[in-house]
């Protein structure tokens, strides 16, 4: 029976009453309902063999509680791998083994190589990281426990204590190390921890200053080099590991960086454990026991000078002399501990250990002060998937792919089962308490994707130099004996086919408000407008953008309506709140309330409504409302739409106590909705639309993983306040902390829209004087200023709403006679920019301020948002002394000139230039650097 001591820093786990399997099993099935648990099995083929790998199988098989058993297989040709995919094929848990000698795992390592990032040398350390980066892609495990192939006394009651403290959900234990007594056929073994790791230790703390907690916690282990130990799943992402035979004493090191004590502790997994025991290896220092005590010295003296010790040649033999005292002690307690319990101990060979270890002491700090800044540790899995975003969506494909291709079995090997784990993976974030793995299936079936393409989507650009988007409503351009869709299609093919490719039709469903942003019903066309056919004979010339209204929905929407009657498809689909809450912390857009009053049948409900209350927000809480979106994703794509404006993306997600703004959740819904468009078509994309200020819009490229483009929302006011003020200073400032758009991503540039010009944008940029004199210039313009509220209940500026033409009527002096030159000039600056020009098509019309359609519907955007008869602008534009035609073709001609250049690749490197205030200059260099274009623009109302 064990002692109950508790005489470490570290809570000890004793096997006291002798429990019976069973019964803690029976308690494992029960967390891993909410604890999932999967097993890491380090192994070299040569252990498949061998005597104890077999009784390990045979019992693992009949252990209830795992979900995941992973297995890595060194040194295995083809041949060999084959044979351990029927060799395992014998447990009933799902399981995966890892061929890292084969070429898919090759492949991986090589582009971790390309990064800096691969392990540099091989053995159970590379293994396990390998391993363990499956079970971060594999995403199904919650606790992880990881033991050797070589265990001849293994039971299955060692594996349910190991994974006991950290499946239990009433524990706090990060991570566990399991240790047992070390004696079989009559002697005392563990020699590398009795002879060479405690005295060490303890030398160590005789010989060194100020790390005396760190290593109390290391002394406080009972086998700190067993090969047995089990995390939390959280642990894997954060843990740097080193990849030769320090790996446990690294480990465990590791949890000391990363964890306070009374998160980590030990557990008695087995009362006699017996395994392959290594060679001395006397003559050669690179094989056996003889490596292993230079690796797990040179791990110790790392570990302590990060904490600041210095070593020296001198500190390492005085190091030496005290640990040889002490290990003598040391032999001298084991051979009493021996004779009482009738076990042999050889002193001599003892003593011959000891004087090898000591001599190693001293080699291993030779190689460490040699080598002092070398990198012996792998780096976490979060740095490498921060360097390659998609990498473990590779690895959990090339082990799969492996296993398809090689295996017998047909057991969950197909590729809509990898596809499914990578969306389940984004879920298990946003919906911890719901079925994800049952949620990611019917996602892949409302996007038609019930047996998609294994492959990863690779990053690519859909886009070059000739790319040019329009922006439209479907009524902009109106003629009597047309539908309004025919008439845009028409005018389009006519006029703009050598001008632009992509076409942004506003929202065009049914709708109650905000010109279509209070959505009735996502699958209809508008009937005022058109019908299906109409977009898709438009997609048939163009590529068209869509607007996907998810934030919220009209109140007119049947969804709405059952919400009201409290029954039918969408009455769950809206938030509710109380009225007294306190929701001061919520970013608001408007001046409107944020909740809204609705009778229902059961009572007055207060729901919210972020825009208006005619706006009401979706409820993304309830998985639901995801799968209708993806219901939407893909009727939108069947009918030609191959872009998705993601409106008001940053307020989707609702959580009390925080801003409402960019949470992570939305982050993810995101990156789930752009993972299953991208494999229903790899030509898709994904823009966001957040209008805020630029380090959060930023944000919405994810790790390559959410917007192929961002609008970029701080380009408008600035470039109109630099056009307004003849200083170029601040949109330089701007323009030189622009991050470029790696490969894959892009900037969705643009200075007028349907909406205003916003300018939350310019907060850090503007200062509140300079914001000011922009607005009032407006205002003299003939614009206006939205506002929005604040959490104290105050208002602040949110948009200017204003022609784009009319905006650029003159500078803060007044009007002058340079509104056509102005305006051209601010469409050849963000023509050569960096990114996808997108302009409005009142911008290519020259459209001024509509008054009248601003006084008729009592809202500031009608300013911007006219109608045109089709025959009178034609006109207009047919006469070349209009000021609508002068705009038009300078347009045009400046687009062809661009359309023709290798520098203007949306991608192409952008470099700032000083020429002074007055003048805005930039560099663009064509990807392949074979062209340079140096843009000059005057911006003042005077030469330069």
């Amino acid at each position: 029976m064990g002692d109950f001591f508790q005489n470490g820093v570290i809570t000890t786990l004793h096997n006291l009453t002798k429990r019976p399997v069973a019964e803690i099993e029976r308690e494992l099935v029960g967390f891993s309902k909410d604890r999932p648990m999967g097993l890491v099995l380090p192994s070299l083929f040569s252990e498949l063999e061998g005597p104890a790998l077999g009784p390990i199988i045979d019992h693992i098989a009949q252990v209830p509680f795992l979900d995941e058993i992973v297995i890595g297989l060194d040194r295995a040709n083809l041949e060999q791998y084959q044979y351990a995919l029927k060799y395992f094929d014998r447990l009933p848990q799902r399981h995966r083994v890892l061929w890292n000698d084969g070429p898919r795992l090759r492949e991986i390592d090589a582009l971790l190589k390309d990064h800096g990032l691969a392990p540099k040398e091989m053995g159970k350390g590379r293994n396990v990281w390998y391993c363990f980066g499956y079970m971060l892609a594999s995403n199904r495990a919650k606790a992880v426990a990881l033991h050797d192939c070589d265990i001849v006394t293994y039971d299955r009651d060692l594996l349910a204590k190991l994974f006991y403290p950290v499946a239990n959900p009433q524990f706090g234990y990060k991570f566990c190390k399991g240790y047992y007594s070390r004696f079989s056929n009559g002697s005392l073994n563990g020699r590398v921890c009795r002879l060479l790791v405690t005295p060490l230790i303890r030398a160590l703390k005789i010989n060194t200053s100020d790390h005396g907690r760190f290593l109390d916690y290391l002394d406080s282990f009972r086998y700190p080099l067993s090969g047995e130990f089990s995390m939390q799943m959280d642990v894997l992402r954060d843990a740097r590991i080193p990849s030769d035979w320090g790996l446990e004493m690294g480990i465990i090191s590791e949890m000391y960086r990363n964890y306070a004590s009374n998160r980590i502790c030990q557990v008695d997994i087995s009362d006699c454990y017996d395994h392959k025991h290594q060679d001395m290896s006397a003559t050669d220092a690179t094989k056996g026991l003889s490596k292993m005590s230079i690796d797990i010295s040179k791990n110790l003296y790392r570990k302590l000078a990060t904490q600041g010790e210095c070593f020296s040649p001198e500190s390492f033999r005085t190091l030496k002399a005290t640990y040889y005292r002490v290990a003598l002690d040391c032999i001298e307690s084991y051979h009493s501990d021996a004779m009482i319990n009738g076990l042999t101990l050889d002193r001599h060979k003892e003593e011959m250990a000891v004087e090898l270890f000591a001599q190693n002491i001293i080699s291993a700090g030779n190689e460490f002060l040699d080598k002092p800044m070398d990198k012996p540790f792998m780096p976490s899995w979060a740095r490498v998937m921060s360097a390659i975003p998609d990498i473990l969506d590779r690895l959990l494909i090339a082990v799969d792919e492996d296993a398809r291709e090689f295996s017998d079995s047909t057991r969950d090997f197909d590729a809509g089962s990898t596809l499914r784990r990578r969306v389940q993976a984004h879920l298990d974030v946003i919906y911890p308490e719901e079925n994800t793995r049952q949620l990611s299936k019917q996602l892949l079936k409302e996007a038609g994707l019930p047996k998609p393409n294994m492959q990863i989507v690779e990053p690519h650009n859909c886009w070059n130099q000739q790319d040019v988007a329009v922006i439209t409503y479907g009524d902009s351009l109106l003629k009597p004996t047309e539908k309004p869709l025919e008439t845009l299609r028409r005018f389009l093919t006519e006029r703009m086919s050598d001008i632009a490719n992509t076409v942004h039709i506003l929202p065009f469903c049914p709708f109650s408000s905000d010109d279509g942003f209070s959505v009735i019903d996502y699958q209809a066309i508008n009937p005022e407008l058109g019908d299906w056919g109409d977009i898709e004979s438009i997609s048939k010339q163009f590529r068209i953008m869509a607007d996907l209204v998810i934030n919220h929905c009209s109140v007119q929407s049947e969804w709405f309506q059952n919400f009201i009657k409290g029954s039918g498809k969408g009455h769950d689909y809206f938030i509710t709140e109380d009225p007294d809450t306190d929701l001061d912390s919520i970013v608001r857009p408007r001046s409107s309330p944020l909740l809204t009053p609705v009778e229902t049948s059961d009572g007055t409900k207060h729901v919210w409504s972020t825009f208006s209350p005619d706006q009401v927000d979706l409820n993304f809480k309830n998985p639901e409302v995801l799968l209708e979106c993806m219901r939407i994703i893909k009727s939108y794509l069947d009918h030609g739409v191959s872009l998705f404006r993601f409106d008001a993306v940053g307020f989707l997600w609702k959580q009390l106590g925080t801003t409402g703004m960019h949470l992570t959740e939305t982050h993810e819904l995101i990156r789930v909705m752009r993972l299953l468009l991208e494999h229903c078509d790899d030509q898709s994309v994904v823009v966001t639309e957040t209008n805020v200020p630029n380090h959060e819009n930023l944000s919405y490229f994810g790790n390559g993983n959410e917007a192929h483009l961002i609008y970029n929302f701080s380009m408008p006011p600035l470039l109109l306040n630099a056009l307004l003020t003849g200083s170029s200073k601040h949109l330089k400032t701007w323009m030189m902390t622009m991050p470029p758009a790696q490969f894959g991503r892009g900037y969705f540039n643009f200075i007028a829209s349907h909406d205003g010009i916003g300018l939350r944008p310019t907060e850090g940029l503007l200062a509140d004087d300079e914001r000011q004199v922009l607005m009032d210039k407006m205002r003299e313009f003939g614009g206006e200023i939205s506002m929005r509220q604040t959490a104290d209940g105050g208002e602040k500026p949110y948009e200017i709403n204003i022609s784009l033409f009319d905006a650029f009527k003159g500078t803060i002096d007044g009007e002058d006679d340079y509104q056509v030159a102005r305006f051209l000039c601010a469409h050849t600056i963000l023509l050569a920019l960096e990114g996808i020009p997108a302009i409005y098509i009142h911008s290519f019309l020259g459209t001024e301020n509509d008054q009248a359609l601003r006084a008729k519907t009592g809202r500031a955007r009608s300013i911007n948002r006219h109608r045109w008869h089709e025959p009178t602008i034609s006109a207009l534009l047919d006469d070349p002394s209009s000021h609508h035609a002068l705009v038009f073709e300078g347009l045009s001609h400046l687009i062809n000139v661009r359309k023709h250049q290798g520098a203007f690749h949306p991608n192409a490197t952008q470099y700032t230039l000083h020429f002074g205030d007055a003048i805005f200059a930039f560099w663009r260099q064509s990807l392949n650097r074979d062209q340079s274009i140096f843009a000059l623009n005057n911006i003042t109302n005077s030469h330069q």
